[in-house]
């Protein structure tokens, strides 16, 4: 299923909770309708890749986003605390971590809408990762960090390839320091064509995912992890508590109306683009979606959820969350 038709069972799934009804019956009416989840849902992702039972299916996907071969690849993960605390900086809580057999970290996170603030996001989150790499006293022998990001928007539309790798490097592009790497994918850039030719083993991740989501799933070799993933994602393996657990998290409409958002959004951006990308930007932020957008994260702040999950789901600035949070004080 797709992201709207994953939002509307969350939706149902949560009315039937809140007013006694059959529950059961109306997930395993979706489960008649739909074979297989949304892929790239928080919850779901973390589902098929962040826990040690689906390890296997994490390090091949991992091995090909980070196009590691041979001694280089990744052999084990150990899957590690989500959440970095700060005592003087913001907490972070990123959606999967884990670390190889030589103890690098390797960090995924699913990037749904696009702001301001989301590169910014993802260098203060290598940053924190980084720091949390090096005990107090020890020398600055830090390990490697790869963070991969998906991107389900395209930042960057002048930038010709939809996977981009970012390190520190000086004025004459000679890398400075390797250690430190953030992958950037840009999902709906490949979606949208012009990458048929690459047949790499991250791009057949990539149409494996897209498959599932348009209940559409690719012919893969029986056996594979790609054909481990297909039967992990089917909807049937996804338990009523795990369904009635995330439609309750989103049960004042957050989810919906985050979809609902990132609809409208990417509709004003890609009218916008043929007079001009702000122009089109500024057409896909209605007055309405603003103040959804913000009844939303008063919503959440009530429910005391991370002001980084907040903005993430609501695309507000973290300036806009701390003064909606005054209010409610």
């Amino acid at each position: 299923m797709n992201k709207g038709q994953y939002a509307g069972m969350l939706r149902e799934i949560g009315d039937a909770h809140k007013q006694g009804g059959d529950v059961s019956a109306c997930i395993a009416e979706y489960r008649k309708r739909y074979k297989y989840v949304y892929i790239y849902n928080d919850a779901v992702i973390k589902m098929l890749l962040g826990i040690p039972e689906n390890e296997s299916i994490a390090v091949d996907f991992f091995n090909a986003a980070l196009h590691l071969y041979g001694s280089n690849c990744i052999e084990h993960l150990t899957f590690v605390n989500k959440e970095l605390p700060g005592t003087f900086t913001k907490s972070t809580v990123s959606d999967i971590v884990t670390e190889d057999q030589r103890t690098d970290r390797i960090v995924l996170e699913v990037q749904h809408i696009e702001d301001e603030s989301f590169n910014s996001r993802l260098v203060y989150y290598t940053s924190k990762h980084t720091v949390a790499s090096l005990s107090r006293g020890r020398p600055y022998n830090l390990k490697n960090l790869n963070l991969i990001s998906l991107q389900m928007f395209v930042g960057f539309p002048e930038w010709e390839n939809y996977l981009h790798t970012i390190r520190l490097k000086n004025q004459d592009n000679e890398e400075f320091y390797k250690k430190q790497t953030i992958t950037l994918v840009e999902v709906p850039k490949f979606l949208k064509g012009g990458f048929e030719s690459d047949n790499s083993r991250f791009a057949q991740w990539l149409r494996v995912f897209d498959g599932l989501n348009n209940e559409r799933p690719v012919p893969v070799p029986e056996g594979s992890q790609f054909a481990l993933l297909q039967k992990k994602a089917e909807l049937s393996k996804f338990t009523e508590e795990f369904l009635v657990s995330e439609a309750m998290k989103m049960s004042d409409r957050e989810y919906e109306l985050y979809v609902e958002k990132k609809h409208a959004r990417a509709e004003g951006l890609e009218e916008g683009r043929a007079e001009g990308r702000e122009e089109g930007r500024a057409e896909g932020r209605t007055e309405g979606a603003d103040a959804k957008a913000r009844e939303m994260a008063r919503k959440m702040l009530i429910k005391d959820k991370p002001i980084e999950e907040i903005v993430e789901f609501t695309g507000l600035t973290e300036s806009d969350i701390l003064t909606i949070k005054a209010t409610l004080s």
